[in-house]
């Protein structure tokens, strides 16, 4: 799709700009094809930060997830587009091992895997 510069704030806004440009745009230069293919967005930073670089990359089979992805079924027999992943930037965290309770770390760890003791909490 591009490079282009971004401000704080714009982050998202511009990401799910450019996402949506590039989908349809992949899309429509794909309308013809009878034969289901996906579609992988991906965004990445350059120059400190302040640069954001997408893509948006038709594939004849499912594509590996990767990380920063978010990838599409298309099919445009039924006109269907399905959403098959959005992955995250970053790695999964690891478990944090904990032998005491401290309610702070419980309410800044929300939504992570805490292993108390021997027994695992996810």
């Amino acid at each position: 799709m591009g490079i282009h510069k971004v401000q704080i704030g714009e982050i998202i806004p511009s990401m799910v700009e450019e996402m949506e440009k590039g989908l349809l745009a992949c899309i429509n230069k794909n309308r013809r094809r009878r034969e289901v293919y996906w579609v992988l967005f991906t965004a990445n930073w350059y120059a400190n930060g302040e640069q954001l670089r997408t893509t948006v990359t038709p594939f004849p089979q499912c594509p590996p997830k990767l990380l920063n992805t978010i990838c599409w079924k298309i099919d445009n027999k039924r006109g269907r587009c399905e959403e098959v992943w959005i992955l995250p930037m970053d790695a999964p965290i690891q478990p944090i091992r904990t032998d005491g309770f401290d309610e702070k770390i419980a309410a800044a760890a929300q939504g992570m895997p805490l292993i108390y003791g021997s027994h695992e909490v996810n």
